[in-house]
């Protein structure tokens, strides 16, 4: 009964809403986060001592580029600071951000409901467990079964999160490493479940590897995940720029790519090294006006997943609002149309993001 409800609707924190409501929406993003397992302490005395400082206009340069290995660099945890930031993107004429911070690296439900009394904006919340390398002990997710897990989700998306009786709307982002760790597989089984469970969608943060979406790809077939409400995120991070063949086989499955680091330069942490040039935004709208050619078009998102302090504009990145601010101009420049922007900035997020 509860499903039928949510048919043709979105689920924000805030409760159910019409999917005509959510307009431009930002796919994949964090306002709330805590990455600290990423962090990386350097060896040499000078590294290491900017490592646990706080960012200033005076390291800016150092956290910038060496983005793992600066302790507040992995931390957004102002709410004042969030709602600020968010409202860039409001002004810019945003409607909807979709936050997938997963469940066990900094998830905050009720400052995302404070963000979106604040802001006036749709935020849907994710539910979803991290790469492994990210789990601590305490939460025995070796005892717990794909079924275990699986319940998890569902009941945070039907009944909500603890007791809060916040709810998420979608399923992730799911973190995925490679080669596919045992444990990341189980957890990519359980979202398979529960999405046929709950019509949410799932998004996958997959591993640095061109190989890696086939591989996710198989094991949700194996569980009868419908893989037309499945987004892989980070598209240049997972494929070298020459992949335009590659990439069009993951749209072919029915999928969505996502090009969630606009904003970001190329530039990529050496502890993620991919083992290929990363794109920057220039390469980024060439590749999307690939897909478009190839006839993806509806199978394209753009998001810039800021994870990192830098990447706000407090911190002298670029926010929230790049995409519409200064992204989208460039495409109207290199002649996508209006048409074009519009599905990708609004039809395709409000597909993925509706109950089916």
């Amino acid at each position: 009964m509860e499903r039928e409800i949510k048919k043709g609707k979105a689920q924000t924190v805030l409760g159910l809403v019409d999917s005509s409501e959510l307009g431009i929406t930002l796919p994949h993003e964090h306002f709330f986060l805590d990455n600290r397992s990423y962090f990386q302490e350097p060896s040499e005395p000078h590294a290491k001592e900017m490592a646990h400082q706080p960012i200033t206009l005076e390291n800016l340069w150092w956290s910038r580029y060496h983005k793992m290995s600066s302790v507040d660099n992995l931390v957004y945890d102002d709410e004042e600071m969030m709602i600020r930031e968010a409202m860039y993107f409001k002004e810019a004429g945003g409607k909807t951000v979709v936050d997938v911070t997963p469940n066990n690296v900094g998830r905050n439900p009720t400052g995302l409901v404070n963000v979106a009394k604040a802001t006036g904006l749709n935020i849907i919340m994710g539910t979803s467990y991290y790469i492994a390398q990210s789990w601590t002990p305490e939460m025995k997710m070796d005892s717990k079964t794909d079924e275990d897990i699986a319940e998890e989700f569902i009941r945070d998306i039907t009944v909500g999160i603890g007791d809060t009786g916040i709810r998420a709307g979608i399923i992730g982002e799911i973190g995925m490493s490679w080669p596919i760790e045992k444990g990341e597989e189980k957890v990519l089984r359980a979202a398979g479940i529960a999405q046929q469970k709950t019509g949410a969608a799932i998004n996958i943060h997959p591993g640095g590897h061109p190989d890696a979406p086939f591989e996710y790809i198989r094991v949700l077939e194996e569980v009868g995940a419908d893989l037309s409400r499945v987004a892989f995120s980070h598209m240049t991070r997972t494929f070298p720029i020459s992949a335009r063949g590659t990439r069009a086989r993951v749209a072919e499955k029915g999928c969505y790519l996502e090009y969630d680091l606009f904003g970001a330069d190329g530039i990529y942490p050496t502890q993620m090294a991919m083992g290929f040039d990363v794109a920057n935004d220039a390469i980024r709208i060439t590749e999307l006006m690939e897909l478009i050619e190839d006839g993806f078009l509806n199978r394209i998102l753009i998001s810039h997943d800021n994870c990192f302090k830098v990447m706000l504009r407090s911190y002298g990145g670029n926010g929230y609002a790049h995409i519409l601010e200064l992204i989208v101009p460039k495409m109207r420049a290199k002649g996508v149309t209006e048409e074009q922007i519009n599905t990708i900035l609004v039809e395709n997020p409000r597909r993925i993001n509706t109950f089916a």
